[in-house]
């Protein structure tokens, strides 16, 4: 295909994009039934840990998955749990609420794996972990900001890639040509993916705190005062995960070095790369339960 023909087909791929995002008529999927019932589970201080299991326990994926981070190094204890009960007890229900959450967005990012699209379902799952476990730890050592919120933060972050694989899945044009497709979306997620995680966020009900951190993840411009804060932290991970080394100074961003967000976490590049170093294990461990 011509590369003016390209160029005209992305171009109005974005154009139909933007103004679907503009005037809130992108289409949004449902959030799903489990995410609904755990959410409304969790609001009701009678809840207890056998609640949420006999909820959760048909779905074998997430089940297993809580039971084998319960039983990580980082949340066990010498005894293994072998129930999910025993998972969630051990774990606390806002930390599961944050898992399940993650766990279901990225079921549903494999499920919308389509032919020119599957590395971004992957990458952008790999992508919502790998910010999710640095942000979790992150919270934990270097701020007083909520761990499991950081976690679910991270989790979220990139959702808006979700809507527009969909959209793009439904365009014939591109769904008969996944070479093509791939051109296309390499060029409108990037760009759009911002915009169409705040209105499918706000969509499902996520607290402004957790639109705040979708809409503004990507941001160094933006001002930051005070103490460390959820969308500082997210921020940063963010930024950490673009990064293919800590090593070599000459590939660290001057802007994000220089940036108030990453002054609140370190002086120099150098305390940055120590501090990572140290947390290297749990991040890894963390990533490696949620996503194995």
């Amino acid at each position: 295909m011509a590369e003016k023909t390209l160029t005209e087909q992305v171009n109005a791929v974005m154009s139909t994009l933007m103004q679907d995002i503009k005037n809130n008529r992108l289409e949004i999927p449902s959030p799903p039934d489990l995410l609904i019932k755990i959410r409304s589970l969790s609001a009701n201080p009678q809840t207890t840990s056998k609640d949420i299991a006999d909820l959760v326990k048909h779905d074998m994926n997430i089940s297993g998955r809580l039971i084998k981070v319960a039983n990580s190094a980082l949340f066990g204890s010498r005894f293994q749990v072998n129930s999910i009960q025993g998972a969630i007890t051990r774990l606390g229900q806002k930390k599961v609420q944050s898992l399940i959450t993650g766990l279901i967005i990225g079921q549903r990012l494999m499920e919308s794996k389509t032919r020119g699209l599957e590395s971004y379902c992957n990458q952008a799952w790999q992508d919502s972990n790998s910010v999710a476990a640095m942000s979790y730890v992150l919270a934990q050592k270097k701020s007083k900001v909520d761990p499991e919120q950081a976690l679910l933060a991270g989790m979220v972050h990139n959702i808006g890639t979700l809507p527009l694989i969909l959209h793009l899945n439904k365009i014939k044009e591109l769904k008969d040509n996944p070479r093509i497709m791939g051109l296309v979306a390499d060029v409108v997620i990037p760009k759009l993916y911002i915009s169409a995680g705040r209105l499918i966020i706000k969509s499902w009900n996520f607290p402004q705190e957790i639109i705040d951190v979708a809409t503004e993840h990507s941001n160094l411009d933006r001002e930051s005062s005070g103490e460390i804060d959820l969308i500082d932290i997210v921020t940063i991970t963010y930024q950490l995960n673009q990064l293919n080394t800590y090593q070599d100074i000459e590939q660290i961003p001057e802007k994000l070095v220089a940036s108030t967000t990453f002054n609140k976490f370190w002086l120099d590049w150098a305390g940055a790369v120590e501090d990572l170093a140290v947390f290297n294990s749990d991040i890894e461990q963390i990533q490696h339960d949620i996503t194995h």
